[in-house]
């Protein structure tokens, strides 16, 4: 398997666990699966991240696995703010 096809797969997977991850936020019963997506998604976009970084920087400026990422964060960001705004 090419690195151009890791690439561009884990690239648009990331995207998919990132957009579930953050459709998990909905209702507060999904947040543990939420939680788990989000963690896959960092992982998934982390590699993709360094994949564009080691061979492709040059022909793709922000790589998919930046919105995946950011994606993958909104549950954690999420359960953060339930957390502080019912600690006060």
């Amino acid at each position: 398997m090419s690195h151009r096809l890791v690439y561009k797969i884990l690239g648009y997977l990331s995207l998919v666990i990132g957009a579930l991850a953050a459709l998990s936020i909905y209702r507060i019963q999904f947040s543990f699966y939420g939680i788990l997506c989000g963690l896959l998604g960092f992982i998934v976009a982390g590699i993709n991240i360094f994949l564009n970084t080691k061979y492709y920087s040059e022909e793709e400026k922000y790589p998919k696995g930046y919105i995946g990422m950011v994606l993958s964060s909104v549950p954690v960001l999420f359960m953060l703010f339930v957390i502080m705004k019912h600690r006060h």
